[in-house]
């Protein structure tokens, strides 16, 4: 009986990695971004550190990720693309410094992310909102 449970885990484990294999496939080559400050993307806070990020041109999501382990899969929405040729990370955030991820630019394609959960802690009662754009390079 263990003999059958251990092959099953395993295959389990197996198509597991496959289809996140195939999903990979999907997204162009990423960009690296070094973010000084904690941030929320997509309702997740994530801490400060080097990310790196790939775009799916065909249906918007982004991933978003470091190398110790902390992301997420973003949904998002087509967007203008940077005008000066520049890799963007444009982050919102309110009086106390809460940074909300809200666009991603490339060159020629931008992705923005709506989230209600991150959005409520970029409160519209504060003053100003702030904008602050993190620029990111291709990776190789």
């Amino acid at each position: 009986m263990k003999t059958h449970y251990r092959k099953f885990v395993v295959l389990a484990l197996l198509t597991l990695a496959l289809s996140a294999a195939g999903l990979a496939q999907d997204f162009a080559p990423g960009v690296r971004a070094d973010i000084p400050f904690s941030f929320y993307a997509g309702g997740k806070i994530l801490p400060p550190g080097l990310y790196t990020l790939a775009v799916n041109m065909e249906n918007n999501n982004v991933a978003i990720f470091q190398s110790q382990g902390a992301g997420t899969f973003l949904l998002g929405s087509r967007a203008d693309g940077s005008n000066n040729g520049r890799y963007l990370l444009v982050f919102h955030a309110n009086a106390e410094g809460t940074y909300v991820l809200q666009r991603v630019e490339e060159p020629n394609f931008g992705v923005g992310f709506v989230s209600e959960k991150a959005a409520s802690h970029v409160a519209a009662s504060q003053p100003a909102d702030t904008t602050r754009i993190v620029i990111a390079s291709l990776t190789k």
